[in-house]
């Protein structure tokens, strides 16, 4: 699959994922399995983010890995929300410097937070 291929299917995970989002919020969805979507929206997003890494479109790589650490906080996953920080700085450090300590600077805040 070509690079175009794999951006292709990052942007669609991406757009399934906010959609089992929105289909988590929900009434019926929040008192009968909503944390189920979410966790499936968190898959989503992060294999998108490794779909767009491999494109090498770092931004948006970045920010997949964001949206999966706001979902991982959602679920009270803090490590894996610290991992997915850590990715998002990773993957903004070779698009966007700022966004790198912006990111990064979030993940030590989840990761000593039990301590």
């Amino acid at each position: 699959m070509d690079n175009a291929g794999k951006e292709r299917e990052a942007v669609q995970l991406m757009a399934e994922a906010e959609k089992r989002v929105k289909a988590s919020h929900s009434f019926l969805r929040g008192l009968f399995g909503g944390n189920t979507r979410i966790e499936e929206a968190c898959e989503m997003y992060t294999r998108a983010a490794n779909m767009f890494k491999m494109a090498k479109n770092w931004s948006a790589a970045g920010n997949a890995f964001c949206q999966a650490a706001k979902l991982h906080m959602q679920l009270q996953s803090k490590h894996d929300s610290a991992t997915s920080f850590v990715d998002a700085g990773n993957a903004y450090k070779k698009a966007d410097p700022q966004g790198k300590v912006y990111n990064c600077s979030q993940a030590p805040h989840y990761y000593c937070r039990d301590l």
